[in-house]
């Protein structure tokens, strides 16, 4: 526990620190003060807002796995599954690989359409098939899940029927920086092509747009921006946020530069090209309403769609339950992903009888394999009854 001593050596340093970073702090000013007229009104349209999500890998459904098996589902607002399954990271990739070819899934159609045969080509997180073990990294896993994500949205936009004008929208930015760079704006071209036909042909328009809950850059000038008065006002409205301040933030150029500013020296990892312009947004009616960043794609900027896109947008997030002026679809879409209570139970009974049949399977005495692996099952559930488990 800090002493006396200590917090007044902590104010002091504190304020020290305010003090040198006070021009800094103006000069954030400076820059958010120079937006304020371009602050925009949101007038609600409505349309079918459809979002898609994948099961939270950061939530630990799963108490008892010495394997690390992760859940891979993505479902839409309307609780359609797009794709079950499951992953660890001892899963072997070829086979993992074959099985989305063999199947059909949305991830082995994304790859057939973008001409490249095997995971470890669409991203250079997954590993390849003969890597070592030790040499392989746990975060693939989480980079699949993504890929599975992005994935589903591609094979909906593609091959799906449109009833009816419709927008979507996707839980995080539309940035894709879990892909080789130009596997990413292939897959884009296509998802363009594609949007243009149904507009021609079939007189449907589908609308795009990502959105996170919070965000570094958000983070940076949210203070600023309430001491500016930008986006405070008694009415939903939006702004559209500069190039400049994204690459103040950002280090990698997926998250900040646009094509035209790309140089002959940036590394691999900044050749990304962004496909999503960045806004921040308040849907509420109130001054203090709270704010969200919103990634519209470019093509939508391209046709000036941008104030029809947030009036669609608006429309569902004051529809937003339980939390307020959050789009609707996003929160049904969380809801139906979620796998928890009765669906997380269910999840740990197979993981235990896979790993009962694995024990016993070798085991010249089965009876008493068994018996000892309820005993160590029953023994981890006290451990983390009692509060002794640390995380």
């Amino acid at each position: 526990m800090l002493d006396r001593e200590q917090i007044e050596a902590l104010r002091q340093d504190i304020q020290r620190m305010t003090e040198l970073d006070n021009a800094h702090l103006e000069e954030i000013r400076r820059q958010v003060r120079s937006l304020r007229d371009r602050v925009k009104l949101i007038r609600p349209r409505n349309t079918t807002a459809i979002a898609l999500m994948a099961t939270d890998g950061g939530e630990n459904y799963i108490r008892f796995d010495p394997y690390l098996i992760v859940p891979v589902r993505v479902v839409d607002s309307h609780g359609k599954p797009h794709y079950v399954g499951a992953v660890s990271p001892y899963t072997d990739v070829a086979q993992l690989n074959e099985f989305h070819f063999q199947n059909e899934t949305p991830l082995g159609v994304l790859m057939r359409d973008l001409g490249v045969d095997g995971l470890w080509r669409l991203s250079r997180f997954i590993p390849y098939p003969d890597t070592p073990p030790q040499e392989i990294r746990r975060r693939w896993v989480q980079v699949y899940r993504d890929l599975v994500e992005w994935a589903v949205l591609y094979h909906y936009v593609m091959y799906e029927s449109f009833a009816t004008d419709t927008l979507l929208v996707r839980d995080g930015f539309l940035r894709g920086f879990v892909f080789q760079p130009e596997l990413f704006m292939n897959m884009w071209a296509r998802i363009r092509a594609r949007v243009e036909a149904l507009r021609q042909r079939e007189r449907r328009r589908v609308f795009l747009v990502g959105i996170a809950k919070q965000s570094r850059i958000l983070d940076r000038y949210h203070l600023v921006m309430f001491l500016e008065g930008i986006l405070v006002r008694p009415d939903a409205c939006y702004l559209p946020v500069p190039r400049f301040m994204e690459e103040q933030v950002y280090r990698w150029t997926q998250y900040g530069r646009a094509p035209e500013t790309e140089s002959e020296t940036e590394t691999p990892e900044a050749s990304y090209e962004v496909v999503g312009k960045l806004h921040f947004a308040k849907f509420g009616d109130r001054p203090y309403d709270p704010i969200y960043p919103v990634d519209v794609w470019t093509y939508h900027d391209e046709r000036n769609e941008v104030d029809e896109v947030f009036s669609y947008l608006l429309a569902d997030a004051q529809a937003g339950f339980p939390q307020p002026f959050y789009p609707l679809c996003l929160q049904r879409a969380h809801e139906q992903a979620n796998l928890s209570g009765f669906e997380g139970g269910m999840l740990q009974e197979l993981v235990i009888e896979a790993i009962r049949d694995a024990v016993c399977a070798g085991e010249p005495n089965a009876a008493h394999a068994l018996n000892t692996l309820e005993a160590f099952r029953l023994l981890s559930r006290a451990k983390r009854g009692s509060g002794s488990e640390r995380g």
